[in-house]
């Protein structure tokens, strides 16, 4: 499929002569050779694409393999992608956030490599270069050595020190974008940069750290801010002059995030449910009063929304119902054609990811459950649809197995959802299984398509090794709106654990899962479950357990993890992990039941972890050999939250699939369709 998605859309929108068939599948499968290890630990040569104001160009960050590996900023011409330009980037750094602020000049952040497939951490330095990659100025930074150098905008001085964000446009293009700085003191401001001459204005201030602004017409009308106790306030003001008010709760209920300001500036609309369900998108009066509902999902939030081009009103809105569900708000050309690609190809998700000013445009991405992502430039004048490239193109989803959703009601009583990967070329029954926790513990989620989380793909690169992955959102995860994820607190050693193990027993239930031949497996959070099952989980449940960057003791993380650095980081130690409750701590702490500990373990940590540290792995390995358990052990120096270097990766592969087939026997063969 990877290789005829984009003539399938042009298919879809009537310009080829027949639509996509699969090709059959071959009748006998005597043998399938396994996907390489290096095909998973590669990063993609190109990032998502940024579409120029005119649609002539897009920007789009590269990751160089020849010679030193690094990453490039490039500056493509559309339709062909013939090269303009490029701009070098410092090593360990890529280009985030690229934004045009007009047909000839672009701004973006600077964010530094991170392992799990994570965004890039933000650096907060702003960085400005003109199409042909001349005039490169430095427009923010926080570094006393980058506010000094010769490509520094010396206006930048008129704004305080702090950590700062792209955060808007105007809504037309004129060479300006908003920067959101956050400084020492307990508040937030936005500036209107000029990013030619680097001229600065602010159109707004607030008490509060991590705020979020709402502009229209050149004005900070809204903020939405999380207090350090983790709640949220949304303030609104009517003009420059205006001070900001609070919106009361009574109105907002238990979640409201403003998005935009109608066209006319008289209504707003939002994301977030009075309820405190799944989030719904709504209208309402300035004041969040007279809320109209004008998408929502019993079950799940939504996700996303599709705007169409200046002056930017919605006609889409999608649910992630174990695959993505799309309500049509309109019945323009954008919904129209937008639906026409989505009946089509009921296989992939297709949306709309960026557009000219005009709307005449438009970069569309498809994903699916075996496509990581392709982008193709559809002219909405002349209806032709034009194939630019595939994020990861030597994937191969024939290759791939099938990620099922799955739907089931937990012994808590409530109904969760999961997926379940199928080994490719196997039958579906009986089939050794690994179980992947996703980490958080609350907020993130699992998804359907590959190529949105690390826990994801790692489920296809077990699957091409013949065992079926099993993945669950357990309560806390996001996607489900404040109640469902407020229900995680305090339950990581508990509550998520029953809800993992329901999940399992579902997949079990349907005759999938080799009940005798079970791994537990997961990073961050998901490497505290590889701990803690084994000690949670009946004996015999599990045979083995692979724990990446797993916490292990919750009183490091208490007093060294990096999250303890800001009040709301702390208080988030709190809600998720009883940081203040030693009792808790102890009870849920892998390291202080090692005597419970039952399978044997593969610890995989990098040696510079800042978010869960590495005296995690370091101790509980300790512990487990002191108490006789099988361990197996792995680190590589200048690694974080997570391996970033392929070949780090690709080692990773090669250790863990041997451990596998050590303790859990090889996977299951290929049989005959």
């Amino acid at each position: 499929m990877r290789h005829v998605i984009l003539p399938c859309l042009l298919a879809a929108i009537g310009l080829c002569g027949t639509a996509f068939a699969a090709d059959p599948a071959p009748a006998t499968l005597p043998a399938v050779k396994a996907v390489p290890d290096i095909d998973f630990a590669k990063h993609p040569p190109l990032g998502a694409p940024a579409i120029s104001p005119n649609g002539k160009y897009i920007a789009v960050s590269v990751h160089k393999t020849e010679g030193n590996d690094g990453y490039q900023l490039a500056i493509l011409q559309l339709p062909d992608l013939k090269f303009v330009s490029r701009l070098d980037m410092t090593d360990k750094y890529l280009p985030i956030d690229i934004t045009w602020v007009d047909d000839k000049r672009l701004v973006m952040g600077t964010g530094e490599e991170t392992g799990f497939s994570e965004q890039p951490r933000a650096t907060g330095d702003i960085i400005a270069v003109d199409i042909d990659g001349t005039h490169k100025r430095v427009l923010f930074s926080d570094n006393d050595r980058v506010r000094s150098s010769t490509t520094a905008m010396t206006n930048m001085l008129k704004i305080p020190r702090g950590f700062g964000a792209i955060s808007g446009l105007p809504s037309t293009p004129n060479g300006h974008f908003y920067l959101t700085v956050n400084p020492q003191e307990h508040k937030t401001l936005i500036f209107d940069i000029d990013a030619d001459s680097g001229n600065v204005k602010q159109i707004g201030e607030i008490p509060g750290d991590g705020c979020d602004f709402i502009v229209h017409d050149g004005l900070a009308r809204y903020a939405t801010c999380g207090d350090n106790n983790l709640k949220e306030h949304t303030y609104y003001r009517a003009d420059a002059n205006s001070d900001w008010q609070e919106l009361p709760r009574s109105v907002l209920g238990e979640h409201f995030s403003p998005t935009a300001m109608s066209p006319d500036g008289k209504q707003l609309y939002s994301t977030g449910n009075p309820d405190g369900g799944p989030n719904q998108f709504a209208i309402s009066n300035l004041d969040g009063t007279g809320r109209k509902v004008l998408a929502s999902n019993p079950r799940v939030s939504i996700a996303d929304v599709s705007w169409t081009p200046y002056p930017h009103t919605p006609f889409a809105a999608m649910a992630d119902e174990g695959r993505p569900v799309v309500t049509y708000l309109e019945d323009n050309k954008y919904a129209v054609a937008l639906k026409s690609l989505n009946q089509q190809f009921a296989d992939h998700y297709v949306s709309f990811y960026d557009m000219s000013r005009d709307g005449s445009q438009i970069i569309v991405h498809a994903v699916s459950d075996r496509d990581p992502g392709t982008f193709a430039l559809f002219d909405t004048k002349t209806n032709n649809l034009r194939p630019l490239y595939q994020s990861l193109p030597w994937i191969k989803a024939d290759q791939l197995g099938e990620r099922k959703p799955f739907w089931f009601k937990a012994s808590s009583g409530t109904e969760l959802g999961g997926y379940i990967t199928l080994p490719p070329h196997r039958a579906p029954k009986n089939l050794p299984t690994v179980f992947i926790a996703h980490g958080g513990p609350m907020g993130p989620q699992d998804h359907w398509e590959i190529g949105d989380t690390w826990e994801a793909m790692e489920s296809q690169w077990l699957a091409t090794r013949g065992y079926a992955v099993v993945q669950v959102n357990y309560r806390g995860s996001g996607g489900r709106g404040k109640n469902f994820q407020d229900s995680g607190k305090l339950q990581m050693g508990t509550g998520m654990m029953q809800d993992m193990l329901d999940g399992l027993k579902w997949a079990e239930d349907q005759g999938y899962v080799d009940k005798s031949r079970v791994c537990v497996y997961g990073a961050s959070y998901g490497g505290y479950t590889a701990y803690f099952q084994p000690v949670y989980a009946p004996q015999g449940t599990w045979k083995c357990s692979v724990a990446i960057a797993g916490v292990s003791d919750i009183r490091v993380q208490a007093h060294r993890s990096d999250t303890r650095r800001s009040k709301s980081g702390r208080q988030f130690l709190r809600e998720a992990w009883g940081m203040d409750d030693p009792k808790y701590v102890e009870a849920n702490s892998a390291i202080d039941h090692v005597d419970k500990f039952n399978v044997p373990v593969l610890i995989i940590h990098g040696e510079d972890d800042p978010r869960v540290p590495i005296q995690n792995a370091r101790e509980m390995r300790d512990a487990l050999e002191k108490a006789g358990k099988p361990v197996e052990y792995m680190t590589r120096p200048k690694e974080g939250h997570g391996f970033f270097k392929e070949q780090n990766n690709v080692d990773r592969y090669q250790i863990t699939e041997a451990f596998l087939l050590k303790y859990l026997g090889p996977g299951a063969p290929v049989v005959a369709n």
